[in-house]
């Protein structure tokens, strides 16, 4: 029996051991070693956006995540990080135009960075490293370009199709972990449209456990075929075997933009949404089984207003692609270029209605990144909890409407406090939630609310 099946399993090892060791032959030229320095003040002051990918990418890969680009130092010719001064961090990448010189890799690989240098092969880690500029980046969704002049003959890594992806398909992935140079490691799919907010909204990850280590960020994730499908991004530093990259089609359509703009211009349509939670489903008498998510906001003079979206519409579909929760329509709208007529069905008065909307251009959020993560709840002097609900409420003077970026139009109630394990919290209310209604009346300030 142990000779039938050693016959019957060696084969198809043999064949695995061939793949990996064909794709990574093909594959391990197209990539490069990105090395970056920048100025770091010993008192602080750093870039405030820098600060916000240090904090969400600290999430993923610990706390020795340096700078956002992982930690070690750097090739000679490059000065290294002393007495706050200056800072070297390490990333990957890879040619995606071998004429051209274009290199892909994540935005906060590069984020910062005074001094680009490109490192080819393993061969040239002794070496200074090409001089590369960024043609163009996306924060948000966490992508730059870079050019390099090269200085020989390049190997490009083709692109895929991410979408035709399925759970349980082998993956590699190469990288630069901890600035060892190029490795190569593998595993599977675990997942696909994975919403990983702290890194961007605006794309669904593949979720992976081939290993990504500090210094891989914007190396690639290829398939059996060779393809690049996705780039990968962050590892989950609390559990082992979970890392994401970012879906390859996401990034095909983003890529002309950036090459030639330099920058992403994202559709918009305007509203607040909230997932569909238990006793909301029953407070409005949704089917059972009802999937989408619900909008509890739509802004004044904004595409979806104009165009008939109302305040509790149960969004199902965009353009015939189910939307279950809040991270998928943000990724799905803010793929169309803003001008585009889109099909939106909601579920409205326990019956679907077909919406047209047509896309806008999605306000910045530079003012927003620059205030920074943990922004408090404004004080002020609550109402006391009502006890049929578990919260305290307070009223919106003008500070807090400023400080929560709340349209002058918008009046409500914001929520101060909720008690634990009441009602309020079972609904998931949290600090901070700003209530406009009750049973479909308006709340306009705390005597409303508590009448």
């Amino acid at each position: 029996t142990d000779a039938v099946a050693e016959k019957t399993t060696a084969p198809v090892t043999d064949n695995l051991r061939d793949l990996f060791v064909d794709l990574s032959k093909r594959l391990v030229p197209a990539v490069v070693n990105i090395y970056t320095t920048q100025t770091v003040s010993a008192g602080g002051g750093a870039n405030p956006q820098s600060e916000l990918y240090r904090r969400f990418f600290e999430q993923f890969f610990g706390e020795d995540f340096d700078g956002g680009q992982g930690g070690g130092g750097g090739p000679p010719g490059l000065p290294q990080g002393g007495q706050g001064r200056k800072a070297t961090s390490l990333g990957t990448g890879f040619i995606i135009d071998d004429k051209e010189g274009l290199i892909l890799t994540n935005y906060h690989v590069i984020a910062d960075a005074e001094e680009i240098k490109i490192i080819l092969t393993e061969e040239d880690k002794d070496r200074e490293g090409i001089d590369a500029k960024v043609v163009g980046g996306d924060a948000e969704a966490d992508v730059a370009i870079l050019k390099i002049k090269p200085d020989r003959k390049l190997k490009m890594a083709p692109f895929g199709d991410s979408d035709a992806l399925q759970v349980g398909e082998w993956v590699m992935a190469v990288g630069n972990p901890f600035g060892h140079g190029h490795t190569v490691t593998k595993g599977i799919i675990s997942a696909k449209e994975r919403v990983v907010t702290p890194i961007s909204p605006f794309s669904n990850y593949l979720q992976t456990d081939a290993p990504i280590n500090p210094g891989n960020s914007g190396g690639p994730l290829i398939n059996t075929r060779g393809e690049v499908i996705g780039i990968n991004t962050a590892i989950n530093a609390a559990a082992q075997g979970i890392g994401f990259a970012i879906p390859i089609n996401y990034v095909k359509r983003i890529l002309p933009e950036l090459r030639t703009k330099g920058a992403v211009t994202r559709g918009f349509i305007g509203v607040n949404i909230g997932e569909i939670s238990p006793p909301l489903a029953r407070y409005l008498k949704l089917p059972k089984n009802t999937r989408g998510v619900i909008i509890t906001e739509a802004f004044e003079g904004a595409p979806a207003a104009k165009a008939g979206l109302q305040v509790y519409d149960v969004i199902m579909e965009i353009n015939g692609k189910r939307t279950l929760d809040g991270g998928q329509l943000i990724g799905t709208v803010s793929a169309f270029t803003p001008g585009t007529v889109i099909n939106v069905k909601v579920l409205r008065g326990g019956k679907e209605k077909d919406v047209k909307v047509t896309v806008g251009k999605r306000p910045t959020r530079d003012a927003m990144l620059s205030q920074g993560p943990g922004k408090q709840t404004p004080k002020g002097k609550a109402a006391k909890p009502a006890v049929n609900v578990g919260m305290a409420v307070d009223e919106i003077d003008p500070e807090m409407r400023q400080e929560l970026g709340l349209p002058k139009a918008l009046q409500g109630v914001v929520v101060s406090r909720v008690s634990p394990n009441g009602p309020a919290e079972e609904a998931g209310f949290e600090r901070g939630d700003v209530i406009v209604e009750v049973d479909q009346k308006p709340t306009p300030n705390v005597r409303a609310f508590n009448g």
